[in-house]
């Protein structure tokens, strides 16, 4: 009965472990917004990522010291100068969203994105950029 009871208590903490997740959310509102975020999940890394500011930059590193089994990060920015790097490792999917506005002089307007993907499944990247 003890050797039944053990091994039934190690199979509930693998299959707790199996179902980790990770969720950030970040909304920053200032004249210069920082944002780095890390998720090493078991399965599912999701990020979400909103500055409003004059310069902006967000970074996402999703299951790359350990993979993910799917990734998703959306990152939104709005500022004169706005930079976004995002990373996804995964044994699945991996979905990546930047979205870019850039307003002010034209001289000072940049937008600038980065994604790097390796994924067994299906991997999407959507960058929108606009300079207003």
């Amino acid at each position: 009965m003890r050797k039944f009871l053990l091994v039934s208590v190690a199979m509930f903490a693998l299959s707790s472990a199996a179902q980790a997740a990770n969720t950030a959310t970040t909304v920053q509102v200032g004249v210069v917004n920082g944002s780095s975020v890390t998720q090493n999940g078991l399965t599912n890394d999701s990020s979400s990522t909103s500055q409003l500011g004059i310069l902006n930059s967000a970074s996402t590193s999703q299951g790359t010291s350990s993979p993910s089994l799917n990734n998703v990060s959306t990152v939104n920015q709005a500022g004169v100068q706005n930079t976004a790097a995002t990373g996804q490792v995964a044994f699945g999917n991996n979905g990546s969203s930047i979205t870019q506005n850039s307003f002010g002089p034209p001289a000072l307007q940049n937008n600038a994105a980065a994604v790097g993907q390796l994924g067994l499944g299906t991997n999407t990247s959507v960058i929108s950029q606009t300079a207003h």
